[in-house]
């Protein structure tokens, strides 16, 4: 694209509507209500939606020829597909998955447009449609049934960087992680019809597919390495897990899992009383928001009565110790909450201060520790045999974990091949 045409791209914001300019093409989006030509389109796609119409789709992709679909549009689909990882870009996949869908069910609708409603005082296209509550109603809820994308219970769009109240562009501005020009190009190209929206969503489909598959095969190889490793003493599976989230991707999500895999091992073995484990949340979850006070927690009668979380990579937690004080009022059962770092935690007079007061205001057990004594507490009164059993189940716990066969447990919402593919190297040493 030519410095000139570069110039051409820009959006005019009006009382009641916007104009996308962009080359000499000048698109007008009308704000207010929905109309009744926008509403008839958004229960057509409902309709098909709600008929096994994407599961056929993607039953048939053996049978699909791509050969209609261009070089440089499958590099598209390609790279949005790879500029998905544990932290980023699973958010955009999403909203494209359903953007393909949107326009193979209905071309004539713009899929610049994600915002509708009849309510006053909602922003609004006329000519939009709810993407959200499609997403997480319907293509959400396929692609992770299908095991070809994990995504929180919310949806692609429950991120507010989604939810501006302009037209998808190359001029939206909202900061978004991943392959945010790849989704564009997309999103530009469905647009003006130089990508066929149903071949592209049934490639989008076929790429997802293969990811899954891999997944599929790398996990069982990796829980059958795990069921087959030779040094399964507590010290060695402890070792190798800590050098695991010292050395892995994502090494604070690592620890998390980590520490949590040791309580799924305890409660395997009936070994936390009559509490009960809390499954595990799901990465960037705002523990307060969430009702959660840390990573990791028992409860009781659905009353938090210990709970930890995990610090990697911090060891100065005045900060957190103000924001445990908040969590404790909110949740006054608690008898014991802390903090686990990876190395030994600072603990000066200030931090020892802050400790004492908080213990005097909510009657809660503050522990600050590291890693290794905080496994020395969770083993403590354990013989050497069942420590070693519960090392057993502790590797297999993190391993199946990654591996997305503990939903129950550990409901691990992001992808965890890097993790899982970390693991396998280090069980074949």
């Amino acid at each position: 694209m030519g410095d000139s045409e570069k110039k051409e791209i820009h959006l005019d914001v009006y009382l009641d509507r916007q104009e996308l300019h962009m080359s000499n093409v000048v698109k007008t989006y009308y704000e207010g209500m929905q109309s009744a030509a926008a509403k008839q389109r958004y229960e057509k796609i409902k309709k098909t939606l709600s008929t096994d119409f994407l599961q056929r789709k993607f039953d048939g992709l053996d049978s699909v020829d791509f050969s209609e679909l261009s070089v440089k549009n499958r590099q598209l689909l390609e790279a949005l597909v790879n500029g998905v990882s544990s932290e980023k870009g699973r958010g955009l996949l999403g909203v494209a998955f359903l953007q393909l869908v949107i326009k193979t069910i209905t071309p004539e609708q713009s899929v610049r447009l994600h915002k509708s409603s009849n309510q006053r005082g909602n922003f609004s296209w006329k000519d939009g449609i709810s993407m959200r509550t499609l997403n997480s109603k319907y293509t959400g809820k396929f692609l992770k049934d299908n095991g070809l994308l994990n995504s929180n219970k919310f949806g692609s769009f429950m991120t507010r960087t989604l939810a501006e109240n302009y037209p998808f562009s190359k001029l939206y501005k909202a900061e978004i992680r991943g392959p945010f020009d790849e989704w564009i190009d997309i999103v530009d190209a469905i647009e003006d019809n130089t990508m066929p929206a149903e071949l592209a969503l049934s490639y989008l489909m076929l790429l997802l597919k293969r990811n899954a598959d891999a997944f599929k095969t790398l996990a069982n190889d990796t829980i059958g390495l795990a069921s087959a490793y030779k040094n399964r003493t507590f010290e060695n599976i402890e070792n190798l897990l800590k050098t695991f989230y010292d050395s892995t991707y994502g090494k604070a999500r690592a620890f998390e899992v980590v520490m949590h895999g040791l309580m799924q091992a305890k409660a395997e073995m009936d070994a936390i009383g009559d509490w009960e484990l809390v499954p595990l949340s799901q990465m960037r979850s705002a523990n307060k928001k969430h009702g959660n006070v840390g990573d990791i927690e028992l409860s009781s009668d659905e009353i938090i009565v210990e709970a930890w979380d995990a610090k990697y990579g911090k060891t100065y937690l005045l900060d957190e110790l103000d924001e445990l004080r908040d969590k404790l009022i909110d949740n006054p059962g608690v008898e014991v909450a802390g903090f686990v770092a990876d190395r030994d935690v600072d603990k000066t007079d200030e931090i020892l201060d802050k400790i004492a007061e908080i213990s005097s205001d909510t009657s809660t057990e503050i522990i600050l520790c590291s890693f290794d004594e905080w496994v020395e507490m969770q083993m403590h009164g354990f013989s050497e045999e069942e420590r070693d059993n519960i090392a057993d189940k502790w590797l297999m716990a993190v391993v199946e974990t990654f591996a997305l066969r503990r939903p129950e447990f550990a409901p691990i919402e992001e992808p965890s091949d890097k993790w899982l593919i970390d693991l396998s190297k280090m069980l074949m040493e």
